[in-house]
């Protein structure tokens, strides 16, 4: 089933890739000079209009699902199954001792997960690159999880919480729900909380630049006011953003009705913060710390 389905996949992809590489071409990513912004909207336009957009989607879902399928069914019954119909009596009792019998079990499919999983993320993050480097999002953590390493990590970690499930519940489908349930909290935690705490983040104040304004949000009741800008860090993973008076402090208002009141354009609006001294405090990961962050969670996994 492994391998039909890694074929499948991989007929998938050959299919598609060269449809990226044409609107890449047609795009004229590759020659746009200093301003690439149109250049990558259209091509990034032009691929989720097509079957590509699917596919990248698609393959993007499978590098999450696939370790916690080698999980549930690679690792939870291999234990489980042999003390569930007691079959591990004959199986331990053989010429072959149970540790031997353990860990070849143990070294060959964790080699068929690893190899699976490292096949599959190659072949995802090749198809990908060009639609990776145009969005600029490889470190932003939904698309880091199916890419390089890390992937490779989650599926023998599934695998060894499988197996050791199984250990202790000695029944095969209890076994897969508890694998399932501890895998999925494992990257929700990961992606949510622990990430951005494994390689040191990098950090700059910055002027508050009003052109990148995203917008600003108003209480006429409380007099509070917050305002929204664009952290504007190609390629990079913003932890926070947030923007600060000269003091340091949230900057929260008051606002002057005057040129931020209802009767006021956005243009005055903007004018007038400009005149506040306001600065962008951020916190983020750069693109260079991609390759940090998946040997360290590779090795925590």
């Amino acid at each position: 089933i492994t391998i039909g389905a890694l074929t499948a996949l991989g007929i998938t992809l050959i299919i598609t890739g060269p449809s990226i590489a044409d609107a890449y071409d047609a795009a004229n990513v590759a020659a746009c000079g200093s301003d690439c912004t149109t250049a990558i909207d259209n091509f990034l336009r032009e691929v989720r209009a097509g079957t590509s957009g699917s596919v990248y989607d698609l393959a993007t879902a499978i590098m999450y699902v696939i370790p916690a399928l080698i999980g549930i069914f690679w690792g939870a019954p291999l234990l489980a199954r042999e003390l569930e119909t007691g079959t591990h009596r004959l199986a331990w009792n053989q010429s072959v001792t149970r540790t031997r019998w353990l860990g070849t079990k143990l070294a060959v499919i964790a080699a068929a997960s690893a190899a699976t999983v490292g096949l599959l993320s190659w072949a995802i993050t090749t198809w990908a690159h060009r639609i990776d480097a145009a969005a600029g999002d490889r470190i932003t953590p939904v698309i880091y999880g199916a890419r390089g390493l890390v992937p490779i990590g989650y599926a023998l970690f599934a695998f060894i919480l499988g197996v050791t499930a199984g250990m202790l519940i000695r029944r095969t489908v209890p076994a897969m729900a508890t694998t399932l349930a501890i895998y999925s909290v494992a990257v929700f935690s990961m992606q949510e909380w622990v990430r951005q705490q494994l390689v040191a983040a990098s950090h700059v104040i910055n002027p508050l630049d009003t052109s990148s304004l995203d917008g600003v949000s108003i209480n006429p009741d409380t007099g509070q006011m917050t305002v929204f800008a664009s952290a504007n860090l190609p390629d990079a993973w913003v932890l926070t953003n947030q923007t600060i008076t000269d003091t340091g402090q949230a900057f929260t208002g008051p606002f002057d009705p005057q040129y931020c009141g209802p009767d006021a354009g956005f243009t005055v609006c903007e004018e007038w913060i400009a005149t506040l001294g306001l600065r962008q405090d951020l916190t983020y990961h750069p693109a260079s710390n991609f390759w940090p962050l998946q040997w360290t969670e590779t090795g925590i996994l």
